[in-house]
This record gives C-alpha cells, sequence and structure tokens, in this order.
C-alpha cells in the first residue's frame, strides 16, 4: 500500500508542475527541508516553476539566466548547494553604488551555450529576475531613484501617529 501512496503522490505533483522531470519533483520535494533557507528556497523555486534569478556573486559579478540544476542536500554537506545556470545575461555590479551593469548577452540557441556552476558559498543574493523593474532602473534619471524609492518605502512603513 505505501508503494501506491508513493505512485499517486508523484501524479500529483506531476500535475501540480506541469513536468515528467524526475529531477524537477526530487527538488520540490526537496523544498521542505530548505524552509529555513530563503535563498535555497528560492533557488528551488526558480527551478521547478522555470522563472529567471539574478545572481550576485562575492566578486560583484552578476548572472541572469534559468536555474538548471541544484545539487541536493546532503547529511555531509548541508544545504551548500551547488547551481548550474542557463546565463542569459551577465554583468557587474559598481564598486561605489552596486548599481548593475549588464554588459554580456549569451546566445539563445542553447545547442551552443554552455551552463555556468556556482557554489552557493559563493553566492551574496539571489532574487527572482523581472524584466519590467530592470526596465524601470534602466530608465532612471542618476542620482535620484533609488534614494526616492527608499524615502517612499520608509515613509509606507513608518507606524502612523
Amino acid at each position: 500500500m505505501p508503494s501506491l501512496w508513493a505512485w499517486s503522490t508523484r501524479q500529483e505533483l506531476k500535475h501540480y508542475l506541469k513536468t515528467e522531470d524526475e529531477e524537477q519533483i526530487t527538488t520540490f520535494l526537496t523544498r521542505e527541508t530548505l524552509k529555513h533557507s530563503p535563498m535555497g528556497k528560492t533557488l528551488i523555486d526558480a527551478f521547478v516553476f522555470k522563472r529567471p534569478v539574478m545572481i550576485s556573486m562575492t566578486d560583484r559579478k552578476v548572472y541572469v539566466g534559468l536555474i538548471q540544476s541544484i545539487g541536493a542536500p546532503t547529511e555531509v554537506t548541508g544545504v551548500d548547494l551547488e547551481v548550474k545556470l542557463r546565463p542569459s545575461f551577465s554583468g557587474h555590479r559598481d564598486k561605489d553604488t552596486l548599481k548593475v551593469s549588464f554588459t554580456h548577452t549569451y546566445p539563445t540557441d542553447i545547442s551552443i551555450l554552455q551552463p555556468i556552476y556556482f557554489k552557493q558559498e559563493n553566492i551574496v543574493s539571489i532574487t527572482l529576475f523581472s524584466e519590467a523593474i530592470r526596465d524601470s532602473f534602466q530608465a532612471e534619471k542618476p542620482g535620484n531613484s533609488a534614494t526616492k524609492w527608499y524615502q517612499d518605502m520608509l515613509g509606507k512603513l513608518s507606524p502612523t501617529k
């Protein structure tokens, strides 16, 4: 009977995730072990739901693309995951302002595109990527939008008197 439950659960997950890929299903099941790790959970969600991510590295390099694979946590390594990314574009963060500048666009032909591999320990931040947000940052006037955004957010977060 337990194998029937396991089979049934897998079938429901295949339907929910709209995939037959066993790696995606297994990774989705791993989410529960990483619920205490926002970065790990974001990586898994991006992989399972095919959402683009922006990864900032310790050397200020920035990569945007789709997660192709995530190493599974083990008892020995814990949640120090390795990440396989199919890049769309990359760049760097300015050393003073940390603003992202994209300098390289990768080919869209995946037959010639090689993936990039990262260790989670070298990742400073990861976020789901939004082209709309990228466009709004590129349209900014220098020197005013980040400060205005920060002030607007502080105003929304301040308790009312």
